[in-house]
């Protein structure tokens, strides 16, 4: 019988999540105190009591530890995509799977730092670039499917992108606010303005 947790996760499930996260921490805390090029992969797993091979089960690099989204959330936001009521629209479907996955991403205690990482060292940017084009690849996936469309199809791709923009510009907004600051808030305002065909805000 498969042990499942409270929020429906199997016991197998739970430890590789513990194992995820405390390499992305590990990761976090030696990018942010030596800078990601003096750190190793070696080092990541040493400070996260983890072997390379283990380490190299999730991520394809050291520098992947920092990207807010990874392969299983993208495969996530195309299962959550499909999930939505039938006859909604493409961009609330968009703008209800990304603020989940923002919710998410928002447990983790580094994630903020993560996030910081990416932005002040130009050697992870690239990386942060290709997730971002990632992330847009799997909204263009659900997006193809909810409107009958081919996923080469420039509606799909666009629309894809501009929900992609708007939950960076959210981060980045967030990132330069106060501590009070929040993303989600700043995601709704971003597809409010979307929904309402990007017209100047009347204050």
């Amino acid at each position: 019988m498969t042990t499942v947790d409270d929020d429906g996760c199997g016991l197998r499930e739970r430890k590789k999540r513990m194992t995820r996260s405390a390499l992305r921490e590990a990761a976090v805390r030696l990018f942010g105190e030596h800078g990601p090029e003096a750190v190793t992969v070696e080092d990541i797993c040493a400070a996260a009591g983890v072997s390379p091979r283990t380490f190299f089960n999730y991520f394809a690099s050291k520098e992947e530890t920092v990207l807010p989204f990874t392969a299983d959330t993208h495969d996530r936001l195309v299962q959550e995509l499909r999930q939505r009521p039938a006859g909604e629209e493409p961009l609330p479907a968009l703008h209800a799977v990304l603020r989940a996955a923002v919710s998410r991403a928002m447990l983790s205690e580094t994630w903020q730092e993560e996030a910081r990482l990416l932005r002040v060292h130009p050697q992870l940017l690239h990386r942060g670039i290709a997730a971002s084009r990632s992330t847009q690849g799997a909204l263009a996936t659900g997006v193809a499917e909810r409107t009958g469309r081919e996923t080469s199809d420039p509606y799909v791709w666009l629309v894809a992108a501009v929900a992609t923009t708007a939950m960076r510009v959210a981060v980045d907004v967030w990132q330069e606010g106060t501590e009070e600051s929040d993303p989600l808030a700043a995601l709704d305002q971003a597809f409010q303005w979307l929904e309402q065909g990007l017209a100047p805000p009347r204050s």
